[in-house]
């Protein structure tokens, strides 16, 4: 199974990146593509700048992709966060791009999505590629550079907590991107803005096996999850950096997980033991008959929507934390479902109906009138309303799953 984790230093929707991007999306073969808004989900261009992403996929890149929206925790509800997190565990390909680091950590880690990417960078029975770009890179490791409190606000040089993403898989690094940006001209920009003086001063305050993982602008670091290596593509270098001593990767260049180690304890890193396991391995599994999220699990299994609703509404009743957490989450999974249901079924059955509707035309011309009126009889009896009036036929679907919908905003009002 292919297990990318695609990290890129800046150029994320330029030309540079399109063969990368087009090598990653054909790796990872069929499956939901999507883009998360929440770095950029404070500016008020945030629809156009996701826009110009899907753009971007469409027309340079040659893929669809859709947009998974969570741009505020603080106005996103318990259950459209549980749809969030699953389309992200689900999708086949997640990325996210530009924007401001803190705000993307601030948003994510008050969830359980950092949980959910690293269950999907461990996953090895799906074929799953996860791309961070820019402002979203500069996020993966145990820790992130603030750049804009730091280079815009001038705040004394410090860490931000991160998503903690690199080390479940063995890298103990923290990612800068932008690593040899140089649009100040007259004054150091390289190491994501802030420039080489304070990213010395913020590597004093590392643990002694953490280390730094620069990448070059219009420059991606493939981490190959599964084969264990680091594969570098675009115009620039991979830098893996030890208290401002270096070792370079140039492009086209490919280093093993083993060999990385390596490098960053001849540089000075003294890594720590490795992270505690994440699973208990002894422990009892449940039992799905008893067990609330098995019983769920079944209902739905079956199409039983309304069985599963009423194991979700017994788990709003508890009184217990993590049981209303489990009751969330089913809930959840019946939006997605009921969200799925509800689109325009007309689109669906169109090309049917105009069939229909042209035999009854050519019926009617010919005089057949009961064979014209048998048609319109079936069409009533599928839903179809047939309206003639002013030389043209008209027609409506009556969508039984719209009508509920319907119904169910009128009981909530």
């Amino acid at each position: 199974m292919t297990r990318l984790l695609v990290l890129m230093g800046s150029g994320e929707t330029t030309p540079t990146m399109v063969t990368p991007h087009q090598r990653i999306l054909g790796a990872i073969g069929e499956g939901p593509r999507v883009i998360l808004d929440t770095p950029y989900g404070f500016q008020e261009n945030a629809d156009e700048l996701s826009a110009r992403t899907v753009e971007y996929f469409a027309h340079n890149v040659g893929h669809d992709v859709g947009v998974v929206s969570f741009r505020d925790v603080a106005t996103t509800g318990a259950v459209a966060l549980e749809v969030v997190a699953a389309r992200v565990a689900e999708a086949a390909w997640v990325f996210a791009g530009p924007g401001s680091p803190s705000y993307l950590a601030r948003q994510w880690l008050a969830t359980t999505l950092p949980a959910v990417l690293r269950d999907r960078l461990l996953d090895d029975a799906h074929d799953r590629a996860t791309v961070f770009a820019s402002a979203a890179a500069c996020t993966v490791g145990r820790l992130a550079i603030p750049v804009y409190e730091l280079y815009k606000v001038g705040e004394v040089p410090h860490w931000r907590e991160g998503l903690d993403l690199l080390r479940p898989v063995g890298l103990d690094a923290i990612v800068v991107p932008h690593y040899d940006n140089a649009e100040g001209g007259t004054h150091d920009t390289s190491c994501c803005y802030i420039g080489e003086r304070r990213m010395r001063s913020l590597e004093e305050s590392l643990d002694a096996g953490t280390w730094i993982l620069g990448i070059d602008e219009h420059t991606a670091a493939v981490v190959d999850l599964a084969g264990e290596s680091l594969q570098v593509e675009g115009r620039g270098r991979v830098v893996l950096r030890v208290r401002g001593r270096e070792h370079v990767i140039a492009t086209g260049g490919t280093i093993a997980f083993a060999e990385i180690r390596d490098v960053v304890r001849r540089l000075g890193a003294r890594p720590a033991d490795a992270p505690e396991a994440r699973h208990d391995e002894g422990a009892a599994a449940p039992d799905p008959a008893t067990d609330p999220a098995g019983r769920f699990s079944q209902a739905v299994g079956r199409g039983d929507l309304i069985g599963a609703a009423e194991v979700s509404a017994g788990l709003l009743r508890a009184l217990e934390d993590d049981v209303r957490v489990e009751a969330v989450r089913q809930i959840g999974v019946l939006a997605r479902i009921a969200q799925a249901g509800l689109h325009e079924h007309r689109d669906l059955v169109a090309p049917h109906v105009e069939v229909l509707l042209e035999l009854r035309r050519a019926a009617r011309e010919e005089r057949r009138f009961s064979d014209a009126d048998a048609i319109r009889e079936a069409l009533v009896t599928a839903g179809i309303e047939v309206q003639d009036g002013d030389g043209a036929t008209r027609w409506e679907f009556r969508d039984p799953l719209a009508e509920a919908a319907e119904e169910g905003s009128r009981h909530r009002g």
